[in-house]
């Protein structure tokens, strides 16, 4: 079900922990089942593990002020 590249980035990012590794796959796995998907590669990896990106904070100084 795993392409080379994907049993590769799963081990480098899992770490060294068998716990990571198994829950990475099982996400990877349960996606996979949801979209009827045959092969499951580095492509879904990102999809799933990428970090968005989150709105930057303001400061009290760049808030909008407030009216009475």
């Amino acid at each position: 079900l795993m392409t080379q590249e994907l049993i590769r980035t799963l081990a480098a990012h899992s770490l060294n922990n068998l716990r990571v590794l198994n829950q990475m796959a099982a996400e990877l796995l349960d996606t996979a089942a949801e979209r009827n998907l045959t092969r499951l590669d580095e492509s879904l990896f990102l999809e799933l593990f990428t970090p968005t990106a989150s709105k930057p904070h303001r400061s009290k100084s760049q808030q909008p002020a407030k009216s009475l």
